[in-house]
């Protein structure tokens, strides 16, 4: 019995096929259709084609808008090769499949995916172990390349190849890139690459096996494939759930005939599930893309605000001092030159945040008297609090020496304590530092009595350039101070009330903790980059 397809807009981009099976097909708008066209101008069961021996049969099915034979309305009538059949607003051409003239199997799309269903539904004849196999691969090797590799191993394990390529494609039109290659007694990187093959697949999104083809008519002595002496062949599409992202080949060398049906089902369906987890890939890095990009756009937009203030008040100290120059008055110079310190003062406070925020830090860890370094940072920050009529109480605990960068503790202490002074308000508040330790590490509290953080605000306060302090803050304070905390071992966290005030908690864990952690915790970024060389 001859084979036929019906191919629906041949040679265009939607381009779609359908065989003609020995019980035939009903073409129609009901979702039972084995052809389903939603046009409005089909009906529900539209039409059938059917064998009867090597002829093709087609009927109309009581239709609304009738069928069509090279333009003709018919009823009934048999269809010749290059035939075409119009069913509502839609043509089809008639060609016959010759792929059992050259022993040849196909396997659609949708076949492969309900092969696979198969196979794992009911253990698939015993290849379910090597698709169970390809699957495990894919929850545990995230890399593609060595996926790809991993995956061949894996084929070569159950099937008689010879060489195997896989390759991918970022579109359906683009260039076949070779990311993985598997030869038995080969250079496996001098294998073949047909062109013809891959191509006949990524335009059907088929499976292919040819028992030989160099005399396959549907590559017509193509060059590839006889320059490679490629005879026995199997290629299966690695498709999404979008669109195919690449394919697995595989082919015997010169010998014939080693790969049966059951072959070409078992590399259809790993082809299917191999192709969804690349999509995924793929999408994940899209998304990883995406946000990086949106990431840089919101540090810019944030660094351009701090900036932009910052510069604001060097303008204003500029034109005190100027005043101060045209009106011969010192009075004028004093104010002008306290808000260019002070400016100047954030700027550079603004370029080191940044550089320990996106470079990080390894602690320069030293003996430490955490009660005596709590004591200079308030020192530092009296006079503020007393110019807002803030008291400050502190509360030293018995924490004794301790193992930490002083430098970089003293910056994180000292932006919480300006913090608290700032969040008071004038001549009423009250900010409380302690110092606890025990066994397990010491710990550092600031609290002040301010307005407090509001809750959608409190999710992103470690964020960068996230500010409760409006023009004044640069947003970056928390975020590096977390950063620094965590470099230690420890943490930075919050509580906070509105109309209550504002809690954080500096904890640093002891050496002998901070060792046991090592143990079961991934390192530190710095200390990454530090063994790396980075």
């Amino acid at each position: 019995m001859a084979n036929y397809e019906l191919v629906l807009n041949p040679d265009e981009e939607d381009e779609k096929r359908f065989n003609v099976p020995g019980k035939g097909l009903i073409i129609g708008r009901s979702p039972d259709s084995d052809v389903v066209l939603t046009s409005s101008l089909i009906s529900r069961r539209h039409a059938r084609v059917w064998h009867e021996g090597d002829v093709l049969f087609v009927n109309d099915l009581n239709s609304r808008n009738g069928i069509a034979v090279n333009g003709t309305q018919v009823n009934q009538a048999a269809l010749e090769e290059g035939d075409t059949l119009t069913v509502g607003d839609s043509v089809f051409v008639v060609v016959k499949d010759r792929s059992d003239s050259h022993q040849s199997s196909i396997i659609s799309y949708e076949k492969a995916s309900a092969i696979y269903e198969e196979m794992v539904q009911e253990g698939g004849s015993g290849r379910l172990p090597i698709l169970y196999k390809a699957a495990q691969l894919l929850g545990t090797v995230f890399d593609l390349d060595e996926l790809f590799a991993q995956i061949l191993k894996t084929i070569f394990e159950a099937l008689p190849a010879k060489r195997g390529l896989v390759v991918t494609v970022d579109s359906e039109d683009s260039k076949p890139e070779v990311r993985a290659s598997l030869s038995r007694g080969e250079d496996a990187d001098e294998l073949p690459l047909s062109k013809t093959l891959f191509y006949y697949v990524f335009s059907r999104k088929n499976a292919i096996l040819t028992l030989d083809a160099q005399e396959d008519e549907r590559f017509d002595g193509a060059q590839s494939i006889m320059g490679h002496a490629i005879r026995s062949a199997m290629c299966a599409p690695l498709c999404g759930r979008r669109s195919i992202v690449g394919a697995i080949y595989v082919d015997s060398g010169q010998a014939t005939a080693p790969f049966a049906n059951a072959d070409l089902e078992l590399l259809a369906a790993i082809g299917r599930v191999v192709g969804v987890a690349v999509e995924n890939a793929r999408l994940y890095k899209e998304n990883v893309e995406h946000e990086r990009l949106a990431a840089i756009g919101e540090a810019t937009a944030g660094l351009g605000h701090c900036m932009k203030n910052i510069l604001t008040g060097i303008k204003g100290g500029a034109q005190f001092i100027d005043k101060a120059v045209a009106d011969d008055d010192v009075s004028w110079l004093k104010k002008g030159w306290s808000i260019l310190s002070r400016s100047i003062e954030r700027m550079e406070m603004l370029v080191l945040n940044l550089l320990t925020y996106s470079r990080g830090i390894r602690p320069e860890r030293g003996p430490t008297d955490l009660n005596s370094l709590v004591r200079e940072v308030l020192a530092v920050v009296s006079p503020r609090a007393e110019s807002l009529d803030v008291a400050i109480e502190f509360r030293p605990g018995k924490v004794g020496i301790i193992n930490i960068d002083a430098r970089e503790m003293y910056r994180v202490i000292l932006n919480l304590a300006t913090n608290a002074i700032e969040a008071c308000e004038k001549g009423k508040g009250q900010v409380t530092v302690a110092t606890f330790g025990d066994a397990n590490g010491c710990r550092v509290k600031v609290r002040d009595t301010g307005c407090g953080i509001p809750p959608e605000v409190l999710d992103k306060l470690f964020q960068a350039f996230v500010t409760t302090k409006g023009s004044s803050g640069t947003g970056l304070g928390l975020a590096v101070s977390r950063k620094i905390v965590r470099e230690h071992g420890g943490d930075l966290t919050v509580e906070s009330k509105v109309g209550k005030g504002t809690t954080f908690t500096v904890d640093l864990p002891s050496e002998a903790a901070l060792a046991a952690m090592s143990q079961t915790l991934p390192q530190s970024e710095a200390e990454r980059e530090t063994q790396t060389g980075g």
